[in-house]
């Protein structure tokens, strides 16, 4: 069964609070539907600049590692913000449990409006927690989970879709962000590169 982690970091003064899908070591591995192929999605036009701010900066972070760039899918994007927006208006801006999911996800709730940029920048500072040698996260250090850095450069992921909501309510003004991942990655005993 995976292991669900949740991390704070502060970054310009706020708070950002985020939930890694990893499967770790001392558990069994999970068990997943394979990928669906109608998700994969073709390779499209960006339909805007937030999907294009989500997949230059994983696409940066994936040819730093040496690894293939991400489609963008709009059907994964289309599923992604079914989820945002189900989170918002069911769930209270919570996060939703992604561990029975096909897909790989990384989700982030700001208490503000992030760009994509800074989302995904968040998830790619987890890398320093990498550590490629012995492909393991240093869990020991203060937030030190690599999950959400190693589904955004997991080599055999080809496709992405990203979405993002703004809560209301208690939560009024808090962000809810998260990418789907087809295939998904972070697949125990495997490297991501």
């Amino acid at each position: 069964m995976a292991s669900c982690m949740f991390m704070a970091l502060r970054a310009h003064g706020r708070f950002l609070l985020f939930l890694a899908l990893v499967a770790c070591a001392d558990r069994a591995p999970v068990t997943r539907p394979e990928p669906v192929a109608s998700l994969m999605g073709s390779p499209a036009a960006q339909p805007n600049a937030a999907a294009d701010e989500f997949l230059t900066v994983q696409n940066q972070a994936r040819a730093a590692v040496g690894v293939p760039p991400l489609q963008w899918s709009t059907d994964l994007a289309a599923e992604a913000s079914k989820m945002v927006q189900y989170q918002k208006e069911q769930k209270g801006c919570d996060f939703v449990d992604m561990s029975s999911s096909p897909y790989g996800a990384n989700q982030a709730w700001t208490s503000y409006p992030p760009s994509p940029a800074e989302v995904v920048g968040s998830w790619v500072a987890q890398g320093k927690y990498y550590n490629h040698d012995d492909n393991t996260c240093d869990t020991d250090a203060a937030q030190g989970d690599c999950g959400t850095y190693t589904q955004v450069v997991w080599r055999r992921t080809a496709a992405v879709g990203c979405a993002q909501a703004t809560c209301a309510g208690q939560q009024e003004g808090a962000t809810i962000s998260l990418c789907l991942y087809n295939p998904h990655g972070n697949v125990q005993g495997q490297r991501p590169y």
